[in-house]
């Protein structure tokens, strides 16, 4: 019995063998796979020198005064390098932070706001601590639509057709016809600010709607209380 005879038969004229085509194909494959991750290489490079840069850019060129007013210090960022603190005028605490707001809202009405038709403001306005707050906001919106940065025109169309117009018109609601002297004593201004009414019964409502989500039904003491709040306050507006 003859074995079968499995060797290759020799190239004709002893010619030497041809590369391995799997071999040639394993070539290509590497050439493509070193290109592909020089080109990611590359793009590597060039987010990091975009990140540099925009990185130099917030901490270099870090904005100064937002909305063009000279001398903004409510638009400067606080210490940390954030953004300015949002305050409100009515929860205001600390007398010098107080002061210089204040005096940041004036140079903003005398550059910007009243620098519109109709925005005149009666000669009590500081007098209306709700009247400041409403220019306040506006004045830190205004700072906030043309901040450098994080402003855009988009924010800026909604300052002027939305929310100026409407400040402008509570405004001249609030005190179109008042007058400083409307704030002497006995006067319709000159009484104190009202107080929220039975407010000493907060603590009943507030276990009532956290137990069961229901409203205790009003004592006639309690009733009383309302009537003698109602009668006060009639009288405050004649």
């Amino acid at each position: 019995m003859t074995m079968t005879d499995t060797t290759e038969p020799a190239p004709p004229g002893n010619a030497a063998p041809g590369p391995d085509p799997r071999v040639l194909a394993m070539a290509r494959a590497f050439d493509r796979t070193r290109r592909k991750v020089d080109g990611l290489e590359k793009q590597v490079h060039r987010l990091a020198e975009d990140v540099t840069r925009l990185a130099g850019v917030l901490s270099a060129g870090r904005p100064g005064p937002a909305g063009g007013a000279a001398g903004d210090a409510a638009g400067e960022e606080d210490g940390e390098g954030g953004p300015p603190p949002v305050r409100s005028w009515l929860l205001a605490a600390d007398p010098d932070q107080a002061v210089t707001d204040l005096a940041d809202l004036i140079e903003w009405l005398d550059r910007v706001y009243l620098r519109y038709p109709g925005t005149e403001l009666a000669a009590c306005w500081l007098w209306h601590p709700h009247v400041i707050e409403e220019l306040w906001w506006l004045r830190r919106a205004h700072a906030d639509a043309y901040h450098p940065q994080a402003g855009s025109w988009l924010r800026v169309g909604d300052w002027h057709d939305r929310q100026r117009p409407a400040v402008v018109r509570r405004v001249r609601d609030a005190i179109g016809k008042c007058d400083l002297s409307l704030h002497a004593p006995g006067k319709p201004n000159g009484r104190p600010p009202q107080v929220a009414p039975l407010a000493a019964h907060a603590a009943q409502i507030a276990t009532a709607w956290a137990t069961s989500s229901t409203r205790p039904e009003p004592t006639p003491a309690q009733m009383d209380e309302a009537a003698a709040y109602l009668q006060a306050l009639h009288r405050s507006l004649r």
